[in-house]
């Protein structure tokens, strides 16, 4: 459950936040674009739709059917890389208000103990104009992920992308609402289109996007590992066409 509020000084003054960081059922993250190539190297990387605006998202997916985090054991991260959206809760930019932040109010890292957001007098700490300058660094990052993302739908180069789950007793569970680049699609490109691509970044970005779908098999080891109900098998397949 969330409670958004924006940061005010009357009404958050005594909360402190937590340093320690809970992230058991984040079952993905959104990526920024300068992210993607270290990421890649832990995660599958897939664009999933927003619910409320329609537009991909980049993100890293963290789990497969199941509602938790496979990365987070024995109560710690167990990856090589953190992507930056899982550090930023429980703030948000809110460029409308007064200290340009909101704030979860029922996120569990704000409480009584921890770093205050306020000095005795009122004025905000330091932690919180370092959080405002890190959400903007990143934010901007994942705008620059989005910019690229919506460029690749404008060349509808967007495929869906399905996994299925072979049990143990070989039954098979399909895990659908995930897309990634056809790759056909890509190589029917024109050049000049290539070409374009390519100085923005975006071809070595859409081939590090192709090659991360391999870390599909690393969570269903991941979930093997730390789950009786076992998983005999996975198949994973882009769409070449819509």
């Amino acid at each position: 459950m969330t409670r958004i509020a924006v940061l005010d000084r009357a009404r958050h003054g005594a909360l402190r936040l937590k340093p320690t960081r809970e992230l058991s059922r984040q079952r993905y993250a959104l990526l920024g674009l300068s992210e993607l190539a270290t990421a890649c190297s832990d995660f599958p990387i897939c664009l999933a739709k927003d619910a409320q605006t329609g537009r991909f998202n980049l993100i890293a997916l963290f789990s497969l059917e199941e509602p938790r985090n496979l990365f987070w054991l024995g109560d710690q991260w167990q990856a090589t890389y953190l992507p930056q959206a899982t550090t930023t809760a429980p703030f948000l930019l809110d460029a409308g208000a007064e200290l340009g932040l909101a704030i979860d109010e029922d996120h569990p890292q704000l409480g009584r103990e921890g770093v205050p957001l306020f000095e005795a007098d009122g004025r905000p700490t330091q932690l919180l104009t370092d959080v405002r300058a890190h959400l903007q660094r990143v934010m901007g990052d994942v705008e620059a992920a989005q910019a690229m993302v919506d460029r690749f739908v404008e060349l509808s180069l967007v495929r869906p992308l399905t996994m299925v789950l072979r049990r143990s007793n070989n039954t098979e569970h399909e895990i659908a609402g995930l897309y990634s680049l056809g790759a056909r699609a890509l190589a029917e490109l024109s050049d000049d289109r290539v070409v374009n691509l390519y100085r923005c970044g975006y071809i070595a970005a859409a081939s590090l996007m192709r090659a991360s779908l391999n870390q599909m098999e690393r969570l269903r080891q991941l979930h093997n590992a730390s789950s009786n109900a076992q998983f005999a098998g996975l198949r994973v397949q882009v769409a070449e066409s819509d």
